[in-house]
């Protein structure tokens, strides 16, 4: 038993750093040390067989970041992510629509996590990028995901980020309107002036597979917004169909 445990806690913290090394370009021993709460003399024991085996890589500077295995996983995501590659000919028909950024985003942990997006073609613009991740607690995208996940799920979000009981009155409250209305809205929640939009993406079983996201400045969004919820609640209309 006792060697059982010690094997899933070495492994728990594997995953640990393989996560934190996702979040960022690169990062020293003591930056990982901060993220993941593992000691640094524990972290150089785990990184040596990820940098040996291309999950890791080592730079010059001493630091670390991903390393070429993660690549190919990144590319077999795509191959294999839901909608067989309709995912980012809807975001790309959503962006042209309505000249803003549109990206998919699904739920990893507690976070909700970029994997596709297609810029707006304005020069001012909302800035996001595929990797991106932000935590399931405010926010269009939050809501959306949050919304349709089981209530057990949502707890545990919340007790991970030690979110209050008024707190978590208010996001019950706003997920019950997003699931009756099906979809979120936000203004400046996350970026001061962005104004966005997110409609949840159900595959064949009903399942939550993601949002279709919407990022706007706010002064494009004025007297804009039916037409751009409407455009949302279609792309993700229509890449759940896919999925059927």
């Amino acid at each position: 038993m006792g060697a059982n445990n010690g094997t899933d806690v070495q492994s728990s913290r594997v995953l640990q750093v393989l996560g934190a090394l996702a979040k960022t370009p690169h990062a020293s021993v003591k930056q990982l040390a901060e993220s993941t709460k593992i000691p640094p003399s524990t972290l150089y024991r785990l990184l040596a067989p990820l940098v040996a085996s291309g999950f890791a890589r080592k730079t010059s500077n001493r630091h670390y970041c991903a390393g070429p295995v993660a690549v190919q996983l990144a590319e077999r995501y795509h191959d294999s992510e839901p909608g067989n590659g309709e995912i980012l000919d809807v975001l790309s028909t959503l962006a042209e629509a309505s000249g803003e950024l549109a990206a998919f985003m699904v739920v990893r942990g507690t976070e909700a996590v970029c994997v596709e997006e297609v810029e707006s073609s304005h020069t001012l613009r909302a800035a996001y990028s595929v990797g991106v991740a932000v935590p399931l607690l405010r926010g269009a995208t939050a809501i959306a995901l949050l919304s349709r996940m089981p209530v057990l799920q949502r707890e545990e979000i919340f007790e991970h980020y030690g979110v209050g009981s008024a707190h978590r009155t208010q996001i019950e409250v706003a997920c019950a309107e997003a699931k009756a209305a099906g979809f979120a809205l936000s203004a400046g929640e996350l970026d001061p002036g962005i104004w966005g939009i997110s409609a949840p993406v159900l595959d064949g079983q009903q399942h939550l597979a993601g949002t279709i996201t919407l990022m706007v400045p706010i002064e494009r969004s004025n007297n804009r917004e039916e037409e751009l919820i409407k455009l949302v609640r279609r792309a993700a209309d229509s890449l759940s169909e896919g999925m059927r």
